[in-house]
């Protein structure tokens, strides 16, 4: 095995491709929690909150804060029963917008629906990719008794950076039927 084809030499890679796509690339200590630039409370928090409230509301200029405020919670609590259902939702709601209802100045109740990106104008997102090689421990240590190297690389919903990662509950891409043929999953 090649050692020095590394997690490091990806990411660095992949970070060089980024800002190559216009990202922004900030080294990832500098949004951690506990800087003066934090923009998370702790890393279990995937979604960076004020970038993302400031994205809903620069994207939808015309839309009340409570509307806003109920796509924000839409996007941070989705709910479904596996991780490919949830990832699925998050899909539609960045491709297609979060449906909500407001109660308009006159009274009435209105359905609204929120842009999370800017198709149209692109540079109108604000996109992020930290650079946050971590060394954390993972169950104490990795296989070889090591600490693992986690990638937690962001990508940008309007303003919004999502730390991406693999399903907690491993589940799989594809079902096999009992002719051994992969089957796309469908919801």
């Amino acid at each position: 095995m090649n050692s020095d084809f590394t997690e490091s030499v990806v990411e660095e890679a992949a970070l060089e491709w980024f800002a190559g796509l216009g990202y922004a690339v900030c080294p990832g200590p500098q949004i951690a929690p506990g800087e003066a630039t934090a923009e998370r409370d702790d890393f279990g928090h995937v979604v960076l909150h004020r970038r993302l409230r400031d994205a809903l509301g620069r994207l939808n200029p015309g839309l009340p804060t409570e509307a806003i405020a109920d796509a924000f919670r839409r996007l941070t609590l989705i709910d479904g029963p596996s991780t490919v259902m949830r990832n699925h939702a998050l899909h539609r709601m960045l491709v297609d917008g979060v449906n909500v209802e407001y109660r308009n100045r006159e009274g009435r109740i209105v359905e609204a629906q929120v842009r999370v990106l800017d198709f149209d104008a692109p540079a109108n997102n604000d996109w992020l990719a930290p650079a946050t090689n971590l060394s954390v421990p993972s169950g104490g240590s990795g296989p070889d008794g090591h600490y693992r190297t986690t990638n937690r690389r962001a990508r940008s919903t309007g303003s919004c950076a999502i730390r991406a990662e693999a399903p907690t509950d491993q589940v799989p891409l594809a079902r096999t039927e009992p002719s051994s043929r992969p089957v796309p999953v469908s919801d």
